[in-house]
């Protein structure tokens, strides 16, 4: 029975991942995306990595949901622009450009099948003892933590860690390369909803609460910076759309540094480690526990921060498109 829902799970993924790329509409790809978001978080449940699970449902079925959804507004036919948008993106899926189609069609196939005959080889060689499991697990006691996920993430391939870090401020340095980088901008007239004023005021403790308890549960259970910090960034979602914009209620240095802290600050510990006669990332077993929670701890706040100003950007860039397009 387990290996049968296995079976359904890994088709019902692979289905909704091609259905996302040929939906005929927008607003079907969106929440396609969402159900293969919510199917892998499902596949890593059963994989028994409860970590990247809910950093898949967080962040892929969360948080890219939410800029979907906000994207959706540029394409809704309400204006001849939009429509003439919309009428072109049509186009693509006609049938007199089918053959144009078809060489990426069949790159896709083939990549995919490369990756499952590759993941099924992979799993085919996997040792009798469960891989690294042996290692991992006669590697914890020196670790500074308890849970073997949060061990490998940020003590024996911390650089994985470091690098996806960077690859969340790369992809808001693209959004500013793309928009201009410009001054978050205060609404005259803060947003009158009732209902989102009364959510923000119930959901921001308990989410900075929750968020804070996965980044200290992380040294012992399913937990960590990634998962923290995408709750800590949903705080600054709801005030952004409150019309209380965070980067705009701070100094400009400031939001910088939140932004840089993480990343910067887990070079800097790689350095003076190897200035130390340690390797990069390698820390003293006796301080290893402390640095892990302080690096978490940094982390998630520029992970907050970097999901916080890529909402805001896109969100500013949407409301006010021809100021933008002065600037760039």
């Amino acid at each position: 029975m387990s290996v049968l829902i296995d079976i359904i799970l890994a088709i019902l993924a692979i289905y909704l991942a091609f259905q996302s790329l040929l939906a005929k509409r927008l607003t079907q790809t969106v929440f396609i995306f969402f159900a293969f978001g919510l199917a892998l978080a499902l596949a890593w449940v059963r994989l028994g990595a409860i970590d990247v699970a809910i950093t898949e449902a967080a962040i892929a079925a969360g948080f890219m949901g939410v800029l979907f959804l906000d994207a959706l507004r540029d394409f809704s036919p309400r204006t001849s622009n939009n429509q003439e948008k919309t009428e072109a993106a049509k186009d693509i899926f006609s049938k007199k450009n089918t053959k144009s189609l078809l060489l990426p069609r069949v790159a896709l196939v083939l990549g995919l099948v490369l990756f499952l005959l590759i993941s099924l080889e992979a799993i085919w060689n996997i040792p009798d003892g469960g891989g690294l499991t042996v290692s991992v697990e006669t590697m914890l006691p020196e670790s500074g933590v308890e849970h073997p996920v949060t061990a490998v993430l940020l003590n024996f391939r911390a650089y994985d860690t470091w690098l996806e870090i960077g690859v969340i401020l790369l992809g808001l340095l693209a959004i500013f390369a793309t928009g201009g980088i410009k001054l978050y901008l205060k609404p005259d007239v803060p947003a009158q909803d009732i209902l989102l004023r009364q959510v923000i005021l119930f959901f921001t403790p308990i989410l900075f609460l929750f968020g804070a308890f996965l980044l200290y549960i992380g040294k012992s259970g399913p937990g960590g910076a990634f998962q923290a910090g995408v709750l800590w960034a949903a705080i600054g979602i709801l005030l952004h759309l409150g019309g209380k914009p965070v980067f705009s209620m701070i100094p400009r240095w400031l939001g910088q540094l939140l932004l840089t802290l993480g990343l910067g600050f887990f070079l800097l510990l790689g350095f003076i480690l190897m200035a130390g006669g340690a390797t990069l990332f390698e820390y003293p077993p006796a301080y290893a526990g402390v640095l892990i929670l302080i690096v978490e701890t940094l982390a998630a706040i520029s992970i907050a921060a970097a999901l916080t100003a890529i909402f805001a950007n896109l969100n500013q860039m949407q409301e006010k498109p021809n100021d933008i397009e002065s600037t760039t």
